[in-house]
């Protein structure tokens, strides 16, 4: 499978989140946000955008 590198920033508090949750599991956080694309994607008819305007996600 041919795969594509992305670069995300995310907030301190999510960042060290996924870090407790893949050092609690043995898992990369890459692999986390792997499983949590496909989550996302595989639930893409129901997806409801946000407000298209500034969001707490882009602080």
């Amino acid at each position: 499978m041919k795969t594509v590198r992305t670069t995300v920033t995310l907030p301190t508090e999510q960042y060290q989140q996924l870090q407790a949750l893949a050092d609690q599991h043995g898992l990369s956080i890459a692999w986390l946000i792997r499983l949590a694309v496909n989550d996302f994607l595989s639930r893409k008819e129901s997806f409801q955008p946000m407000n298209s305007g500034s969001s707490k996600m882009e602080d």
